[in-house]
């Protein structure tokens, strides 16, 4: 087994940073994969969007001793067709138009490395019985060639659907699942690890301040409180990208409540008043009558007629609904 290099433990350390532990659930997940890193088991991670999907399947690779070997992510949601052939397969020079070059293949560039799959609930149904064919002993060839490719990979998988519910739907090929899930990893939204967030928070700090070579600021309490309320619908990736935002445009040593963005503040304000349909309907009559009044300068039976209600009812309403009146007939404010 080869020796990590500086350079490949310094990944591991700072993809490691990322999954903060300061909760049961997250340390469980690390214990599972410091347990199956080492040993070539196909891994399917599921969780929501911008749990960290990808930086937790980085880490298996770096903590595996296919490290030193390349680490190739693939998104299959953009693969379909000759497209997932192409990007997984690779092709020989002339195998179609455009094809001015040999091009190899995912597969192929992940040799004695780690091929990640993600969003792979969204393979193709069609192409899943290719990809499911090449899994079977690692070997295929390119489009246009004829000699067979034999490749060492580990595969680790990802989804943030429920493929047990699309192979109900007939939308996932129940085999292609099960060899793909040999050691399920699921990692919990940030909503439910909360008592993580305080560090995440100084630990992305840490990290802009070395790349924006800016003060770091301190946080607010109040801000902090703030944090801990919201339910992170993005997850890590909403957090981190909100923390880059603030750290970026603020110029105070401290970052109070009212230096957080309006869109985020937004999620905060006070909802409307809970109407019922008869209020509802109160407010709409009042205003539309009201507007008619200004309309037929106070003409009553001119807005009735357009209002398309009697002149009786019109009156009943204005009284009803306190409208008051001027002489002329018109509303007054």
């Amino acid at each position: 087994m080869k020796i990590q290099s500086p350079q490949q433990t310094s990944m591991r350390d700072t993809a490691l940073e990322e999954f903060i532990l300061e909760s049961e659930s997250m340390r469980s997940i690390l214990k599972v994969v410091h347990q199956v890193a080492p040993f070539d088991v196909n891994i399917l991670i599921t969780g929501e969007s911008g749990t960290g999907k990808e930086i937790l399947a980085r880490i298996i690779h770096l903590l595996s001793p296919r490290a030193p070997h390349p680490f190739v992510p693939i998104n299959c949601g953009i693969l379909s067709g000759l497209l997932f052939e192409d990007k997984l397969f690779g092709h020989e020079k002339g195998a179609y138009t455009g094809a001015v070059d040999r091009k190899k293949g995912c597969f192929e560039i992940a040799h004695n490395g780690t091929l990640f799959l993600d969003e792979v609930s969204e393979l193709p149904y069609d192409n899943q019985v290719d990809f499911l064919r090449v899994l079977e002993d690692f070997r295929f060839v390119r489009i246009g060639g004829s000699d067979a490719i034999q490749v060492d990979v580990r595969l680790i998988s990802a989804s943030n659907k429920n493929l047990k519910a699309l192979i109900s739907e007939g939308e996932f090929r129940e085999d292609l699942f099960y060899r793909l899930q040999v050691v399920p990893i699921y990692l919990p939204p940030l909503r439910q690890r909360r008592e993580a967030i305080p560090k995440m928070l100084d630990h992305f700090m840490e990290r802009l301040v070395i790349k924006y070579r800016k003060p770091k600021p301190a946080i607010a309490p109040e801000v902090l409180d703030i944090f801990l309320r919201y339910d992170w619908p993005g997850n890590v990736r909403e957090l981190k990208n909100l923390v880059e935002r603030m750290f970026i445009v603020n110029e105070r040593e401290l970052i109070r409540p009212d230096d957080l963005p309006s869109d985020f503040l937004w999620h905060f304000a006070d909802p409307p008043n809970e109407l019922s349909l008869s209020e509802v309907r109160r407010s709409a009559e009042t205003r539309a009558i009201r507007d008619m009044l200004y309309r037929t300068r106070g003409d009553k039976d001119s807005a009735a007629r357009i209002l398309q209600i009697s002149p009786r009812t019109l009156r009943h309403k204005i009284q009803t609904y306190g409208i008051r009146v001027g002489r002329d007939g018109q509303p007054l404010e």
